[in-house]
């Protein structure tokens, strides 16, 4: 039992709060596992702090969200990664008070028996409790595995890490490459739940315990994980307004809670709805800085402008430079680890730029369009392509169709096969109506934009608003045919669009308006963007990010790649594909994207 004042029980290190852990249950040198996680970062790696005890070892690093510093006590060690909102206490820690109140209050929750880790905690988090006294160690998982954990299991030795290349460092099992994965990887950009690239460390369930008791000869007994929910579908709503009331209710709650202590916040704004919708919620009292990163000024960021004043924010735009994706490619894929793709590391660099970690909270809009609009539930084709055609959902599935690729042997393409075979089994037990969607939600890190937040999360206090619990239980509680064409969402938001109701979509929509108005209003805004991106001279990327098929084709894409077509590579299967000339611009037998993961792949193999 903790038995002293909370204000004593956390580390007097300056920021020193949960962003990355690796445990064993066997105990190592001191100083070893820090310098793993140190590893994550190219330059400034930040400071590191360990425990040691029969139970094993842990290391942790830092973070930017407050109030959850670790907790050591007589009794316990606890410590969370990530900023959950806590919903059975006041959240009035993130902006003063105790650096370790949000992880002692957890403890004390938990210690009593009286913690609803579905209810009681939301968003992205992991919490790890170590019994110092009975020799036990839980690690809990939040709804969606948003930020994953790891687990390395050999001859009763049990490593967890939040980071999967740290982890497999410490299990000696960083050269241990699992080529199906790597191959996975490559081709879906993101690797097959619960697989991991390598062989033998896997990823832990989503919305979990797992129970691990060191035995009294130092080896351990690992249980079963226990699930404390799982996205079913169910019914729980009797039209879409009842559901869209509970969405909106939900998400701007999950909103006040975290900027109640708060004056300034900060948001991630773009051309689109959700950060519109985002920017309407927030609490007009607040001093609010909105940030978006562009190549040049576009109808992107006219469009972000116009927002941004509609909403009385103050925008700064981000400039990269034409290589920057390239620039950032070993830094960004060191921090999110292997098996998940860096080129959504958008605001790498800018951090700094813009001193985001000076933010108790910076928001963002991800998630929407994949848990919300029914972004990947199965759909014609060409109707994703036209976008003012009025979407519908088709039968079916189409997860399991036989992967065929003449880049990789048969055996690898046959073992891909049998893992997304599997895995769409598990999901089609759960959702059998809409497991073509869920196949690419659960968990999350089926979703290759994932990374994002990864590396987010590792730089400043990310808040994404859609990765709340009640978003996700929403989502999991509604008919596909709710989510298309944007009516739930719309539903949901409408009054929050509304002092954007005139300035349009990039992609000519006008989100405050049903999607039958916006059936008349769309077709021409959209065929005139694309007679002028067509038929105009030169052009211009007007998208948020980057044009990676221009990238793909630049001089800095050349030097880069050169290396690995000049010297090969290590790991076998990357070898054979570098000597067949996969990475060169022209080639046809993989995708931009593809290429992209690739490079990143012979990068990542090559430390």
């Amino acid at each position: 039992m903790c038995d002293v004042n909370p204000e004593a029980r956390f580390f007097d290190i300056f920021y020193l709060l949960m962003s990355d852990f690796v445990y064993s249950s066997s105990r190592k040198k001191q100083g070893e596992l820090s310098l793993l996680l140190d590893g994550i970062y190219e330059l400034d790696g930040p400071e590191c702090i360990e425990f040691h005890g029969p139970w094993g070892s842990l290391a942790v690093t830092p973070t930017r969200y407050k109030g959850f510093q670790p907790v050591e006590c007589e009794d316990y060690i606890c410590v969370v990664v990530g900023g959950p909102v806590l919903y059975f206490t006041d959240n009035d820690f993130s902006s003063s008070g105790s650096s370790s109140a949000g992880t002692y209050a957890i403890l004390e929750r938990w210690r009593v028996g009286s913690l609803n880790w579905s209810d009681d905690l939301s968003g992205p988090f992991v919490v790890l409790v170590i019994d110092k006294i009975n020799l036990v160690v839980d690690c809990i998982t939040d709804l969606m595995l948003f930020i994953p954990v790891y687990q390395y299991s050999n001859k009763g030795d049990v490593c967890w890490g939040t980071h999967v290349d740290s982890l497999a460092k410490a299990c000696n099992q960083h050269h241990q490459y699992d080529e199906v994965a790597l191959a996975d990887f490559i081709l879906h950009h993101a690797v097959t739940y619960p697989y991991t690239v390598y062989r033998d460390i896997y990823q832990l369930q989503p919305a979990s315990i797992t129970h691990l008791t060191i035995t009294s000869d130092s080896s351990s007994c690992l249980d079963e994980p226990c699930a404390y929910w799982e996205p079913v579908e169910s019914s729980l709503y009797s039209n879409i307004n009842e559901a869209a009331n509970a969405l909106e209710m939900g998400v701007s709650g999950y909103i006040e809670r975290i900027v109640s202590p708060l004056d300034t916040v900060a948001q991630f704004i773009s051309a689109g709805e959700d950060s519109r919708a985002l920017a309407g919620i927030l609490p007009q009292h607040l001093k609010r800085d909105a940030y978006i990163f562009l190549d040049s000024m576009n109808r992107e960021g006219r469009i972000a402008t116009r927002i941004a004043s509609a909403y009385g924010e103050y925008l700064s735009v981000g400039y990269r430079t034409p290589s920057h994706y390239i620039d950032i490619l070993s830094e960004a894929s060191l921090l999110v680890g292997m098996g998940h793709q860096y080129r959504h590391a958008h605001s790498m660099r800018f951090d700094k730029i813009y001193n985001l970690s000076s933010y108790n909270a910076v928001f963002g809009g991800y998630f929407a369009d994949s848990l919300l609009k029914g972004e990947y539930s199965r759909k014609f084709a060409f109707i994703k392509k036209i976008k003012f055609l009025p979407q519908f959902s088709l039968s079916g599935e189409s997860r399991t169709n036989k992967v065929i690729n003449s880049v990789f042997p048969d055996e690898i393409l046959q073992q891909i096969n049998n893992r997304r075979s599997h895995h769409y089994n598990r999901i089609a037990c759960m959702r059998p109506s809409s497991s073509h969607e869920w196949f690419e939600l659960w968990p999350a890190t089926m979703r290759f934009g994932m990374p994002n937040f990864y590396v987010n999360r590792r730089l400043f206090a990310s808040y994404e608003i859609f990765m709340s619990n009640d978003a996700v239980k929403v989502a999991a509680s509604v008919p596909v045919s709710w989510k298309l064409n944007h009516r739930l969402f719309r539903s949901a938001f409408k009054q929050y669009l509304f002092k954007s109701m005139y300035i349009p979509h990039a992609d000519g929509r006008f989100p405050y308006f049903p999607w039958w108005v916006n059936t008349f209003v769309q077709p021409p805004v959209w065929i005139f963007q694309e007679l002028k991106y067509r038929l105009g001279g030169k052009k211009k990327y007007e998208g948020p990010w980057v044009d990676w098929r221009s990238l793909v084709s630049s001089s800095e894409w050349d030097h880069r790649s050169s290396y690995y077509k000049a010297n090969g590579h290590p790991v076998p299967i990357l070898d054979n594909i570098l000597e067949k000339g996969l990475l060169d611009r022209d080639c046809k037998e993989l995708s931009e994207y593809q290429k992209v993961n690739l490079l990143q792949a012979c990068v990542s193999c090559s430390r």
